[in-house]
């Protein structure tokens, strides 16, 4: 079977174990603040779209939500349910970081990433490297390659046997963004980066139709999550409760050297703040989901206890906004959760 591959359209910026066998892992528990509520809402108001937002301290459960129910379109955040669905058979013993994949021609495609242009014949990565670069510069090539040996049905089975039930993985992002784009998948399913810059070059990617597509991607019912269970996830794993404590670190590892994003939940905060985080962008959507560390007071002089809070934000801006807006609510959001624990 061909193994996936990724792609992007230039115009585009795209884009545990719990043990074993053990039962799903109960929901982070969450206490309500309607102090961090109200200021949530006085936030998101300043917003044209729409915005899925759900914060929570990690230590304390102190919580609020706005519309944190609703699925939202994942785009490149879905690259942390792959993460851990990699970390999960790392702990089952079907896996090792230092396993090598063999990258073939047909995997390199253009997008983000440095992986469309690193390939040469006969190369192959390690899956640490792999998951690494899919995370801090969401390479895009990277991702297929772990998609396609991960599959996105155990991905999304393994967020249902966390009892996660709305965070979803259907699709390659080859899949994923043709579909934004209203070009057929089965075609270039298995094409080079060439052929599939040749195939886009020739289609109007303008025109009604791929406005439509466009439209229609927005509210599909794949590759989607809600910010409460993206939010939990990521609470879980900062609380080293659904993998190993030392695959648990692994992902926090990585997401700390994430690199993309500046102007998201790192946009407001102060500059040495510790951010582990994932974004995503495709079109009028714009997310940003992670941890972010408070100051922390050492006391006696012992050791500092952990101040973290977990934030997931997803947007979907209005017909005709720019990203730019998007970017600003998420790190206004940020900040507004930073300020109201660093008061407390």
């Amino acid at each position: 079977m061909k193994r996936a591959h990724v792609t992007i359209a230039g115009l585009l910026a795209l884009l545990i174990v719990a043990p074993a066998a053990s039962p799903a892992v109960a929901t982070a528990e969450r206490e309500p603040s309607p102090g961090l509520q109200r200021a949530l809402e006085r936030a998101v108001e300043r917003f044209a779209g729409r915005i899925g937002v759900q914060v929570q301290h990690v230590e304390s459960g102190v919580s609020a939500a706005v519309d944190a129910e609703t699925p939202y379109p994942m785009a490149s955040t879905f690259k942390v349910p792959i993460l851990v669905e990699l970390m999960a058979r790392v702990d089952a013993g079907e896996l090792s970081l230092d396993d090598r994949i063999e990258v073939l021609s047909t995997d390199q495609h253009i997008g983000s990433g440095l992986l469309q242009n690193l390939w040469a014949p006969g190369i192959a990565l390690s899956l640490r490297n792999v998951a690494t670069m899919m995370i801090i510069l969401s390479d895009n090539s990277a991702t297929d390659l772990l998609v396609e040996r991960l599959g996105p049905q155990r991905i999304t089975a393994r967020m249902r046997t966390l009892g996660l039930d709305n965070i979803r993985v259907d699709r390659t992002t080859l899949e994923l963004i043709l579909d934004y784009l209203g070009v057929p998948f089965a075609p270039l399913d298995d094409a080079t980066n060439a052929e599939i810059q040749a195939d886009l070059a020739e289609r109007d990617l303008d025109g009604e139709a791929a406005e439509r597509a466009r439209e229609a991607f927005y509210t599909t019912a794949k590759d989607v999550a809600s910010a409460r269970e993206m939010n939990d996830l990521l609470v879980r794993i900062a609380r080293h409760e659904i993998l190993t404590p030392a695959s648990c670190d692994v992902i926090l590892e990585i997401l700390e050297r994430t690199q993309t994003g500046e102007n998201r939940l790192r946009g407001m905060l102060p500059a040495d703040t510790v951010v582990r985080h994932k974004t995503g962008t495709i079109g009028r959507v714009v997310n940003d989901v992670g941890i972010i560390e408070l100051p922390n007071d050492p006391g006696d002089g012992g050791d500092v206890p952990a101040n973290r809070f977990a934030i997931s934000v997803f947007t979907l801006g209005d017909p005709g906004t720019a990203n730019p807006a998007n970017e600003r609510a998420i790190a206004d959001l940020a900040r507004t959760a930073y300020d109201f624990f660093l008061s407390r």
